[in-house]
């Protein structure tokens, strides 16, 4: 890793801070991000920034980095200590030799590379052959030693957080779809290493937790990037022949999962791809009835057809229900972008459609062409907009989702990250204004996931190459922390109903 000036850092948090952009954070900016993304900068500094905000009324720039400069490591201290207490896994309060050796070569130092007994010698100041977090904190007093962010630890800290939190959660499993030719931009493909950083340690922290979330070793999904895909050929659904052999695939993957009794964690670049979850659900219980909660900006129930851009991340939901939306048609898709749109609505094995209108809700959708508006009112599909949300309250919205879909037997949860509000949602290539806050994505969430009709949950869109202030890597990973979790909670009660 490579050293960030510190004034780059605190320009950085700043600019989180001032939300509305206008060169000033006051104390409800300050709250705001305080609030809905838990854990930005340590509690105790957030009560100093706190007061120092609300003793000034309005901050500019200059005053606040005159300010931060004068605060010791402004989290730094901190993040380290709660790193040091996240590693000492028996709570004893010392560091031996292995667990010493994870945390270095977690962190990336120029350490990593010595040998951990030396490490060890050369922090150990008492000589007892074990390292205090006093001790751990002499990392901080020559610059050489730690060339890491504040963004490098506070990602660190979430992902040991998240390993930590994953511990017993044998009836999940990962399921990877790593591609990202159904959206404009490409890059979301990588936010799935972003949500696996962690469980990708798990050969370092076998003897830190065991039964940690098992990753499906069968069956891969391919990969399909923008970067390497070339030109699209069809035009009103954009590389529709590479991205429907990834969901055959992929629909393979969730059916095999759902059929060995697990719980597919879905973890995808773009939002085409959630066709194919829906697909392998329905083959996994093609006698059940699938109810769909959609979390997301968009509406994505396009078809070619219809599509302005051809992405294809703007049309699972209309593969989802068999629907061409003909009366809208602005398109003449190609012989070719017909065959396969035909297939794909048929992915699922079944004559009729995967899911029926009826059995869809919306949450947060703000951003909608008119051929989708047409779908939406001609099918009475409910919409729970962020308004409602934030009248009601996300529990209340949560609610009325779980009531709507009363009469199915599952429910699919899909969330995609342009949810959330463009001032804190830079990692995605699609951000819409007024959109959820995480707190407020994270209750929604909470609840919802506790339904034990939920047999799913999807997560995608997330592009780090668009999140310049790592605002994405810290929402999405409380996020997908949140919802283990409740899956914890979930599969824990299950085993011990079962074992008595």
């Amino acid at each position: 890793m490579s050293t960030i000036p510190l004034e780059t850092e605190l320009s950085s948090l700043y600019a989180l801070f001032d939300v509305n952009g206008d060169g000033a954070i006051t104390p409800a900016e300050v709250e705001q991000v305080l609030s809905s993304m838990s854990g930005i900068i340590a509690e105790q500094e957030a009560k100093v920034l706190r007061k120092f905000i609300e003793s000034q009324g309005a901050v500019t720039r200059e005053d606040f980095l005159h300010w931060a400069n004068k605060q010791p490591g402004l989290g730094t201290h901190q993040l380290l200590r709660d790193l040091f207490h996240l590693v000492d896994t028996d709570g004893n309060g010392w560091l031996n030799h292995d667990e010493l050796s994870t945390m270095v070569s977690l962190l990336g130092t120029p350490e990593a590379s010595i040998n951990s007994q030396e490490l060890l010698e050369r922090l150990d100041r008492d000589g007892n052959a074990k390292i205090s977090v006093d001790e751990f904190l002499t990392l901080l007093e020559d610059n050489t030693r730690l060339k890491c962010s504040l963004a490098d630890l506070k990602r660190l800290k979430k992902s040991l957080a998240q390993i930590s939190s994953t511990a017993g959660l044998n009836g999940v499993s990962l399921v990877e779809v790593d591609c990202d030719l159904g959206a404009g931009q490409p890059g979301a493909g990588a936010g799935i290493e972003m949500l696996k950083r962690a469980v990708e340690h798990q050969q370092d922290l076998q003897k830190m937790s065991a039964g940690l979330i098992a990753e499906i070793r069968g069956e891969q999904a391919p990969t399909a990037h923008a970067a390497s895909a070339g030109q699209s050929t069809t035009p009103h659904a954009r590389h529709i022949k590479t991205i429907a052999g990834v969901m055959h695939d992929a629909a393979n993957l969730v059916c095999t999962t759902l059929q060995q009794q697990c719980f597919p964690l879905v973890l995808s670049g773009d939002h085409s791809t959630a066709a194919s979850t829906i697909a392998g659900i329905r083959r996994a219980h093609p006698q059940s009835r699938l109810g769909v909660i959609w979390i997301d900006a968009h509406a994505d129930i396009h078809s070619p057809f219809t599509t302005p851009s051809g992405n294809m991340h703007g049309m699972p939901l209309a593969i989802a229900c068999g629907h061409d939306n003909l009366s809208e048609a602005r398109n003449d898709p190609d012989p070719v972008t017909r065959k396969l749109w035909k297939d794909l609505k048929k992915l699922h094995g079944l004559e009729s459609a995967a899911i029926d209108f009826r059995d869809l809700i919306y949450v947060g959708v703000r951003d909608t062409e008119a051929a989708e508006d047409a779908t939406l009112a001609n099918h009475a599909i409910p919409v729970i907009s962020i308004e409602e949300v934030r009248r009601d309250g996300s529990i209340n919205a949560a609610n009325r989702c779980l009531s709507h879909l009363g009469d199915v037997d599952l429910i699919y949860v899909s969330f995609d990250v342009d949810a959330l509000d463009s001032t804190i949602c830079k990692g995605t290539g699609t951000p819409v204004p007024g959109g959820l806050w995480a707190n407020e994505a994270i209750l929604l969430l909470r609840k919802l996931l506790s339904d034990p009709r939920v047999c799913c949950w999807e997560i995608c869109e997330i592009n780090p190459h668009l999140d310049e202030l790592t605002t994405m890597a810290e929402l999405s990973l409380g996020i997908f922390r949140a919802g283990l979790e409740v899956l914890g909670e979930r599969f824990s009660s299950t085993s011990s109903s079962h074992a008595s």
